[in-house]
């Protein structure tokens, strides 16, 4: 009996090491990525870092989100538990939905939440109004083009919540139906989020369509159930907006 608990002790005990080695590794990955992305130096590149999959980068600022963004063409869920490399990862590295383009009318992101309130589990800080005030905007830059968004809507859904289905849309009415779904399910009201919903009451549906431009971070709440989930949803003016 001694040799079974001791047994099971050191099983636990290595598991624990190796998702400490893997979570070390990749914190140094993602350090070394993030010194290349703010001065991109050609002499201290990393390695791959030409990886086609690398679509953007992603940054909070005074938060510990700073991360790039992944995109592979055919495999919509391959850096779910894959690194920068390719190489296989519990944490992940956090990705565009295979439907979406950086023009898309949402782009939709996804990051795990571990525990510790680490990589998009940081997101959930969120919850607090006062979090948001201190941190209204989501910095991404897609391909060459540095983005700023500010947010809309924090939303506690499911897996199933319509958000997940606005990608793209072709008509005014499916447009005004997913940005009000988004402002009415807020946890609070944001500055940009009346502003929104000002300008919705006061143009017309078609005047509306395609103002803005959402950007969908989302993350899972694993203690609240297996398909509870967190959206912080920011959002920009498009610059050919009337």
């Amino acid at each position: 009996m001694f040799l079974f608990f001791l047994s099971l002790l050191m099983t636990g005990a290595y598991v624990m090491y190796r998702y400490y080695r893997e979570e070390k590794s990749q914190q140094e990955q993602f350090a070394e990525l993030e010194e290349w992305e703010n001065n991109p130096i050609p002499s201290l590149a990393p390695e791959n870092v030409n990886n086609p999959d690398w679509m953007g980068w992603l940054k909070i600022k005074g938060s510990s989100i700073s991360y790039p963004i992944m995109q592979k063409e055919g495999d919509g869920e391959y850096y779910l538990h894959r690194d920068f490399y390719g190489n296989y990862s519990f944490y992940g590295t956090p990705f565009l939905d295979e439907r979406c383009t950086p023009d898309s009318d949402n782009c939709i992101i996804y990051g795990h939440n571990i525990n510790g309130r680490r990589m998009f589990g940081a997101l959930h800080a969120y919850d607090s109004v006062e979090y948001y005030q201190n941190h209204p905007e989501i910095y991404f830059r897609a391909g060459e083009e540095k983005r700023e968004y500010r947010i809309v809507s924090v939303i506690h859904a499911d897996t199933l919540f319509p958000a997940y289905f606005f990608t793209d849309v072709g008509n005014w009415e499916e447009y005004r139906d997913y940005a009000d779904m988004i402002l009415s399910n807020s946890l609070y009201e944001t500055e940009l989020g009346e502003q929104m919903k000002k300008k919705r009451n006061e143009e017309t549906t078609e005047q509306f369509f395609q103002k803005y431009q959402f950007l969908t971070l989302s993350t899972c709440r694993s203690w609240v159930g297996r398909n509870a989930r967190l959206l912080v949803v920011a959002a920009r003016e498009r610059q050919n907006a009337e």
